[in-house]
């Protein structure tokens, strides 16, 4: 491939030392690994404005880059030069925190721009400390988002935090074993993979 992959993390948690941005930076990690530029951007410490809805009054008058002027400037350069993007959030009354929903908003001038993300990797990342459904949610929401942004989503890049499953050992013994972390020294190595097959494709949709 020519040039080192660029990839781009976005912990939508406020504890930058919690289970989500912990789960994000070892994932990073991996394709550090693997070659890549990793980049970490932690939305507790940005200031994003939440969205006007200036497309809801006239698609007209959603520019790129928003008629904002804060935080999301520099992170849309970045996200612009990107290969992968991987959004992580802890799970908040069922979905995804207010953090990343927010964020989220704002890449709408991305898509009514010639959608400026098209052809990227999208992964997504979603944790609860409890085994529970709003993971569930939380993932498929910010998967959709990145799907009608034009990036993306393989094989195995909707991934839950606990994942967890039950398996028997050699002894005979049942225990429960958490997945995640070998999916993702897994998926760091395919998406290298995948990029560099991509590299050079035209989209034509």
């Amino acid at each position: 491939m020519g040039k080192r992959l660029t990839i781009v993390g976005v912990n939508g948690s406020p504890r930058k030392g919690g289970e989500t941005a912990t789960l994000l930076r070892k994932f990073l990690e991996e394709f550090d690994k693997n070659g890549g530029e990793t980049h970490l951007i932690d939305l507790i410490d940005k200031k994003i404005n939440p969205c006007l809805g200036c497309y809801s009054e006239n698609p007209s008058l959603c520019k790129f880059p928003c008629i904002q002027e804060d935080d999301m400037r520099e992170i849309y350069d970045l996200l612009l030069k990107a290969d992968v993007i991987i959004l992580a959030s802890p799970i908040y009354w069922f979905n995804m925190s207010g953090l990343m929903k927010n964020f989220l908003d704002r890449l709408t001038c991305t898509a009514n721009n010639g959608y400026l993300l098209e052809g990227k990797i999208g992964i997504v990342l979603a944790v609860s400390r409890e085994n529970e459904g709003g993971r569930v949610n939380a993932a498929t929401e910010m998967a959709a988002t990145l799907n009608h942004l034009g990036l993306f989503i393989p094989p195995y890049g909707i991934m839950f935090y606990p994942g967890e499953e039950f398996v028997t050992t050699e002894e005979g013994k049942v225990v429960k074993v958490n997945w995640v972390e070998e999916d993702m020294r897994k998926i760091a190595k395919s998406l290298i993979s995948l990029c560099e097959k991509l590299e050079g494709f035209e989209l034509e949709w």
